[in-house]
């Protein structure tokens, strides 16, 4: 039985669910420590009253009109058989209790975020940025699909530029993970266009939540 971080939603949202992608400013994540709990997953996947904290780290090289973005398209036997075969510009994954193991009154989201965020990389990605790469960007929330319904996204921007080695070094790295099927660097000013249904790299198309990073992030 695998077990995963959840959150009373009345707990995370105090008054009506924001939806789509929110700026750092509009969630107190202060507010939901000492009431975050483990829970069964496969039940909390049927369950939209409470949701699960997830770490989405969206991997970013050079800046302005040289910035690019990591894109990786899932593979179609994904562990979500919902997100199987759409791309993203996300990596990530639930908190886990080897990521914090305080009691429940203890359980702070700030470091099992970070804690998670940190391991979720290295097992995606094979990519060891470090802490200091992390920088908080916003929040996702969508409750329109089942699969959304039921997560809350936290989004960190990763800057790579310090990683030694060449952007197809880079995708060298992470290809040869267990998570995508391929990846592959794609401008941030080319990505708001490739949002709508089928006008993805290679005629696919993009995850909820990727839509919603790449419109609140990256669309001038």
């Amino acid at each position: 039985m695998r077990v995963i971080l959840v959150v009373e939603r009345c707990h995370l949202f105090p008054g009506l669910s924001p939806q789509g992608f929110l700026p750092p400013g509009a969630i107190n994540l202060d507010l939901v420590d000492g009431r975050l709990f483990f829970a069964e997953r496969d039940y909390m996947e049927q369950c939209s009253h409470f949701k699960q904290v997830i770490p989405y780290l969206v991997l970013t090289r050079g800046e302005g009109a040289d910035q690019r973005v990591l894109c990786y398209q899932r593979r179609s036997k994904h562990t979500e058989q919902r997100l199987g075969g759409l791309w993203s510009v996300g990596f990530g994954g639930h908190i886990e209790p080897e990521d914090g193991a305080a009691p429940a009154r203890e359980r702070r989201a700030a470091p099992l975020l970070q804690a998670t965020a940190l391991r979720e990389m290295q097992e995606e990605t094979g990519l060891e940025p470090g802490a200091g790469a992390l920088e908080l960007v916003g929040y996702i929330n969508a409750d329109a699909q089942d699969v959304s319904s039921v997560h809350f996204g936290v989004v960190y921007r990763v800057r790579l530029d310090a990683l030694p080695g060449t952007d197809a070094q880079l995708i060298e790295r992470v290809s040869a993970q267990a998570e995508p099927h391929q990846a592959r660097w794609i401008g941030a000013d080319a990505l708001p266009a490739m949002t709508p249904t089928g006008a993805g790299p290679d005629g696919g198309s993009f995850e909820d939540w990727s839509q919603l990073a790449i419109a609140g992030l990256f669309r001038s």
